[in-house]
């Protein structure tokens, strides 16, 4: 028995209005500042729909006018851009450490502060002292940004999430998250939160702060206590089953290699990461007291051999699990998000040359760094945010296409 033909979705007028609103956001956003002129060329859309939408998007305060532009003859164009007196209070949480801004519209921060966490922590009373930390730090912020617009929390972490429930379902380097970590923090800082696993959240701080805006396919890999990716395929982020896709560091390397907090040997993750250049250096140096990368990064920096080696060590395994990752995934680019990257002119030759060996066709994807990767993180958290708030009908990595309004051809 044939199927009952299926029924066409028709936009309502409103629906138009709001996917327009949309596409002129994301080309002042991109383009800043700019004309309405400009807008209309860049977005397609009349001249008389730019003018009236720009006119609301001021009158809710996203949007400000700016100077003037110069032109031959005519009238001067009044340039327009976001509004920076929005913010939003993000939040990195990371193994021992969580770090919170407030971040403006354009990626600013405005003000910053960090917090010592244990790194095993498992009892309700020790998670309900975490949340009293962050929860005391983040009103302390928020006081401070008490002249600007505050939007939301974003919250970036070093786990998994399932993103239609927001729950954590994976994270073996940070113990004391608990299961519905969302709602436990919403409570605690009586505020709705946006959480997403870091590495998603550094795709998101490329697309919305950085100079990836047009890329289609891109892969983000932090290097921290563990590894992460984040994977833009087709414009499209990908979750996976329950939000588990990325989790590459998690596929195995080397068989006998050292345990890995999942419960599995040698994987990526135990060659490729912090940690795993602390131990390479301590193998070097059985007799070091350095306990932190930052101390390692500090004697590579300052021409250590030793640490330079470890370094080299590590950047080399990981090389070879971005290679694995650029024959499956086919990237444009790839980002690299991590305090390694203060390293950048002597690990990135590594990781090209890996990827160029390992290639089968002419293409090879650009590697590049982020910035600093508790900045590139807390950014991320940020533009959860800002992309939910402003952007109501556009799914991330995707484009709209401009609707007519009534009148319109």
């Amino acid at each position: 028995m044939p199927s009952p033909p299926r029924r066409s979705k028709i936009a309502s007028s409103e629906t138009a209005r709001e996917i327009n609103r949309d596409l002129l956001l994301r080309a002042i956003h991109r383009n800043q500042p700019v004309s309405r002129a400009d807008l209309a060329r860049l977005s397609g859309l009349q001249p008389s729909t730019v003018s009236v939408i720009v006119g609301q998007l001021i009158d809710e305060g996203w949007v400000v006018a700016g100077a003037q532009g110069r032109l031959p003859r005519g009238r001067r164009p009044t340039y327009v851009m976001l509004n920076n007196r929005h913010v939003t209070l993000a939040i990195d949480l990371r193994p021992g450490q969580t770090n919170l801004a407030i971040v403006d519209i354009s990626g600013k921060l405005i003000s910053s502060q960090s917090i010592t966490l244990p790194r095993q922590t498992h009892s309700r009373d020790e998670v309900r002292q975490v949340l009293e930390k962050l929860a005391s730090l983040a009103q302390t912020l928020r006081a401070d940004a008490s002249d600007y617009i505050l939007g939301g929390v974003g919250v970036s972490v070093s786990g998994r999430i399932d993103p239609r429930t927001g729950q954590l379902v994976f994270a073996p380097n940070v113990p004391w998250v608990v299961e519905d970590f969302r709602k436990e923090l919403e409570t605690a800082l009586h505020s709705p939160v946006e959480i997403e696993n870091a590495a998603n959240a550094c795709l998101y701080a490329a697309r919305w702060f950085g100079s990836l805006g047009d890329v289609s396919n891109l892969l983000t890999v932090t290097v921290s206590e563990g590894i992460g990716a984040g994977l833009l395929v087709d414009g499209r982020l990908l979750h996976g089953h329950n939000g588990l896709a990325g989790e590459f560091g998690h596929m195995p390397i080397a068989e006998d290699g050292p345990l890995c907090g999942c419960g599995n040997r040698g994987c990526w993750e135990t060659l490729a990461s912090n940690p795993a250049g602390l131990r390479y250096y301590k193998e070097l140096v059985p007799d070091s007291e350095i306990t932190t990368f930052q101390q390692l990064l500090d004697l590579a920096t300052a021409g250590d051999i030793n640490a330079l080696r470890s370094i080299d060590r590590m950047m080399q395994n990981l090389a070879r699990g971005l290679a694995v990752l650029a024959a499956g995934l086919a990237p444009e680019v790839i980002q690299i998000v991590g305090d390694c990257t203060a390293l950048w002119q002597r690990i990135a030759p590594v990781l090209e040359s890996r990827l160029i060996a390992s290639a089968f066709t002419s293409h090879t994807p650009r590697v590049v760094a982020a910035l600093e990767g508790s900045v590139a993180r807390l950014r991320g958290a940020s533009a959860l945010v800002f992309h939910k708030l402003l952007f109501r009908h556009a799914e991330f990595g995707t484009t709209t296409s401009p609707q007519p309004q009534p009148g319109e051809d």
